[in-house]
């Protein structure tokens, strides 16, 4: 259109000339509001609604106008810029919009028509905002005094509109006890308070806990916690990966032990014990659940084991693990301070770690013995295949060439087949059948470790294979569900006007739903135009075939304006650390681990601080690693302290997964064996399984920048490191 406009006569490009300048006017404001520069987007918006200041042109340009005063706290003018916004009858973002100019009204000090704009926005309960449009309104009721109207409002959000993991539904649940206690219902009020404050791991516990002591110390009808209460609570913590609250907890839990109707002292006990062993206190865990390994109280018992068997694994007390660990799965009471999915596995873990442990320890003998008998106890195990790769590897690592051979051709036909065909290739001495058996493994494992791994022995022996061929182009399909095409009219309507966090939020909910699969490409699409890598990277895993597109998305290039630069400042390769992020959060800005590492790269607390203190920054880097920036800044850092201790790749990683100390043990202990075996060596599951993902990925990010083969030597002798950093 404006192509034919340049080419048309004078007066015609005269006429088209406010269009023009709507246009970009439109354009800017989108994209300067989502690079959060409001008055630039102010700006913008201006241009626009002089150039076309009435119609359905000009309440696009009052929208953005009025986003644009709101992002800079112009709340009386941003409403009533939204106000005319709002005046066209349909728009796919009119929900949106109310939401906003309800927001506006309320930082106003006009909450009456601001709940009555979040009751608007409500309305489309097919869109993501619903929910939270509900709680606003509800919270706006709250503020003008309307409590035993939010009532209702809260219980029937909680009934219908929100699952219990939802972003609104612990927020909902604390505004619903305040409204209960402001219209009467103590009894109801105390309840809700009390039953949020126990979810400890929530962000709105501590509040709830907070409004119960202080409505206690005023004398209210709120009972003091008891040690159960508190000991609830440090289950949620541990399970959390938050030990130290956890500690807290417990200590309570000691101080209100008087006074209980059931004995409650093995479980402070044992609590305390699985707290300290979370916090690498071993001894202490170990003189604490001792006494309570025959307790009557079968959750007491369980947990009493499960510490026990976790330390004398780590002293090296092989026999006494692994008895303690056939303990532990021959019980089913939970272990305090597990998830629910550990809880649900623990039996088979335990069964199979009590005869991986002989292995774990280089006792190949009895571990070839017990694995063998584990799979065959249990050959509807996920872990059966494993136990028989553990146990062909212990004849591997006894010297046992034809036996290790043997055993790794049984699993030739398994999901184990690439690593089994890659280490028959090594073990066989004819050039010509190991040329074959790591074809045989590329072929089976395609871009994973133990392809990257066939293909640089096919190069040394003199039969270089290419890379696995990128699959095909396809293109975008069209939304045929109507479902799912309001939710991406209504994105990219959102998109338009800058509110990417919103289109973001309409697309994820999308992604949740039965309806994402067949709209799937076009959801990761319009979440990568908005540079988000996450939810790219998790419809290409979960929902889409092979493609051009699919490996791009599973592969996103997260924080392009931050993540290169970082990597260059510290002498890393980029793709490197965008390997390490897909590992460690899948993308995920707010991820936190069981053991509490936070952030994009997954970092302890402590751990940060101690960098930042070497990168001269202020103390509160640990806080902060939900920030992009600081977790980039601070993993960038650490990656590349442990690449110039350790040198090579792998040990690196596997000092960043399982921490220097035991990284620098396994290296001097293997010094001179092949980093292929050095890998398999590594005694810990997640750590090895970590190298290999990682390194594999690198190699696939390597290729979509068209770099050569990430450089990995099958044969290269791993080094003993010097001294280094250590933490």
């Amino acid at each position: 259109m404006l192509c034919v406009a340049a080419l048309a006569p004078r007066a015609a490009h005269a006429a088209s000339t406010p269009l023009c300048d709507w246009l970009s006017g439109i354009g800017d404001a989108a994209q300067s509001l989502a690079a959060g520069r409001a008055s630039a987007s102010e700006a913008a918006a201006r241009r626009a609604l002089v150039a076309r200041p009435r119609g359905a042109a000009g309440a696009r340009a009052s929208a953005a106008l009025g986003l644009a005063l709101a992002a800079r706290g112009e709340s009386a003018e941003a409403a009533a810029s939204l106000e005319v916004a709002l005046a066209p009858p349909t728009a796919p973002a009119r929900a949106h919009l109310a939401y906003a100019r309800g927001e506006a009204l309320l930082a106003a000090g006009d909450t009456p028509a601001a709940a009555r704009l979040f009751e608007e926005a409500a309305r489309p309960t097919d869109l993501a905002l619903a929910a939270r449009a509900r709680l606003r309104e509800a919270q706006a009721l709250l503020a003008t005094g309307l409590a035993a109207e939010a009532v209702p409002v809260l219980d029937a959000l909680l009934r219908t509109s929100t699952s219990p993991d939802a972003p609104t539904a612990s927020a909902a649940r604390l505004a619903l006890a305040r409204a209960r206690r402001a219209v009467g219902d103590d009894a109801g009020a105390v309840d809700t308070f009390r039953a949020l404050w126990l979810e400890a791991d929530l962000p709105e516990a501590q509040p709830a806990g907070d409004a119960l002591a202080s409505w206690r110390s005023a004398g209210g009808p709120v009972p003091q916690p008891t040690a159960s209460d508190e000991l609830t609570r440090a289950d949620r913590l541990l399970a959390a990966g938050r030990p130290e609250a956890a500690l807290a907890a417990i200590a309570a839990a000691a101080d209100a032990e008087v006074g209980e109707v059931a004995p409650v002292r093995g479980r402070i006990e044992v609590f305390r014990a699985a707290a300290l062993l979370a916090l690498g206190r071993y001894a202490d865990a170990e003189q604490l659940a001792a006494p309570f390994a025959d307790a009557d109280d079968l959750c007491v018992r369980r947990t009493s084991r499960w510490v026990l068997a976790r330390v004398a694994a780590r002293a090296g007390r092989l026999d006494e693990a692994s008895r303690r660990y056939a303990e532990v799965a021959a019980l089913s009471a939970p272990v305090a301070g597990l998830p629910e999915w550990r809880q649900r596995d623990l039996s088979d873990e335990s069964a199979f770690l009590a005869a991986w442990l002989y292995y774990d320890a280089g006792a190949f003998e009895r571990a070839a013995i017990a694995l063998e008998a584990f799979a065959r106890a249990n050959r509807r195990s996920r872990r059966a295949e494993d136990a028989l790769w553990f146990a062909a590897w212990s004849r591997y690592r006894l010297g046992h060439a034809a036996e290790a051979s043997r055993a790794l051709a049984k699993l030739a036909r398994g999901p184990l087949g690439d690593a089994a065909a890659y280490w028959q290739a090594r073990l066989d001495p004819s050039p010509a059948r190991q040329k074959a058996l790591y074809r045989v493994a590329l072929a089976r494992a395609g871009d994973g470790w133990y392809g990257l791994l066939a293909r640089a022995r096919l190069a040394a022996l003199g039969a270089p294979a290419p890379r696995p061929a990128r699959p095909p182009a396809r293109p975008l399909p069209e939304a045929a569900d109507p479902g799912a095409s309001v939710k991406l009219s209504v994105a990219v309507e959102l998109l338009g006007l800058g509110l990417e966090d919103a289109a973001l939020e309409e697309l994820r909910d999308l992604a949740r739903s039965a309806a994402v699969r067949p709209a799937a490409p076009l959801v990761a699409q319009l979440a990568a135009f908005t540079g988000d890598a996450e939810l790219p990277f998790r419809i290409a895993r979960d929902h889409l075939a092979p493609t051009r597109r699919a490996l791009r998305w599973g592969h996103p290039e997260a924080l392009p304006s931050v993540l290169p630069a970082r990597a260059r400042a510290f002498g890393l390769d980029a793709t490197l650390l965008l390997a390490i992020m897909r590992r460690e959060s899948s993308f995920r800005r707010e991820a936190r681990s069981g053991a509490g590492a936070e952030g994009l790269l997954q970092l302890r607390p402590a751990t940060a601080e101690r960098l930042g203190a070497m990168l001269g920054v202020s103390s509160g880097v640990g806080s902060r690693l939900a920030e992009p920036e600081v977790s980039v800044a601070v993993g960038a850092h650490y990656l590349a302290l442990l690449q110039e201790r350790f040198q090579d790749p792998a040990v690196a990683l596997a000092a960043y997964n399982a921490g220097p100390r035991a990284a620098a043990e396994w290296a001097s202990a293997r010094a001179g064996m092949p980093l292929d075996a050095w890998v398999e060596s590594i005694p810990y599951r997640e750590t090895r399984q970590y190298v290999k993902i990682v390194l594999s990925d690198w190699d696939v990010y390597r290729a979509l920048a068209g770099e050569p083969a990430a450089p990995v030597d099958p044969l290269h002798p791993v080094a003993a490191p010097p001294f280094g950093v250590a933490f």
